[in-house]
Parts: C-alpha cells; sequence; structure tokens
C-alpha cells in the first residue's frame, strides 16, 4: 500500500489583470453629463464628485 503524501495548506494563487491601452477602452472611460452636456472623465475624482451635485454648471478645466 502507497502512503499518501502529507497535505500542506497552500494559498490560492492571485492572479492580477492587465488593463488595456488607455486608447482601446476610451469607450469606458467619460461620459456626457445630462445636466451640463460636459464630457466628465471617471479617471479624475474631482469631475466625478462635481457632477453629482444637482444644478451644476460646467466645470471649469485647468490648463
Amino acid at each position: 500500500m502507497l502512503h499518501q503524501a502529507p497535505k500542506t495548506q497552500t494559498h490560492p494563487r492571485v492572479l492580477g489583470t492587465r488593463r488595456d491601452p488607455p486608447a482601446l477602452r476610451q469607450c469606458c472611460d467619460s461620459y456626457i453629463c445630462p445636466v451640463c452636456d460636459q464630457v466628465v472623465e471617471l479617471t479624475d475624482f474631482r469631475q466625478v464628485v462635481w457632477h453629482q451635485r444637482p444644478g451644476h454648471k460646467p466645470m471649469e478645466m485647468d490648463g
């Protein structure tokens, strides 16, 4: 009779996912605000918060 090897506790592998280059996922990174018709970049937290306020005006952009 063969003896089984002792079971060792193993942790499942954590696999990271690679994001596509920005040009290929541009469609998902912005939307047009229905209140002020300005393009909102979802990667910019300031823009997202600004456009959540009811009755806001378009955000002045830096630069």
